[in-house]
């Protein structure tokens, strides 16, 4: 987690993602770090919506991920 902008967690469901993801940002609070965090649903988007790309004028247009990231 101290060089990593982001973790995914994958699974079937009822395989308790939310319950980690929820004790991870506990242990963060609890442990005095600023800590933020967003759900995403990858499959509610495509890679490029999701990533980032290069639109037809060759200007690069920030995905889900990276706005996620300046905010």
């Amino acid at each position: 987690m101290t060089v990593r902008h982001s973790v995914f967690i994958i699974g079937p469901p009822g395989c308790g993602k939310t319950a980690v993801w929820k004790t991870l940002i506990k242990v963060e609070i609890n442990g005095g770090k600023d800590t933020a965090y967003d759900t995403v649903n990858p499959k509610a988007v495509n890679s490029d919506e999701l990533f980032g790309a290069y639109n037809k004028a060759k200007e690069w247009k920030n995905g889900v991920l990276s706005m996620f990231m300046k905010n």
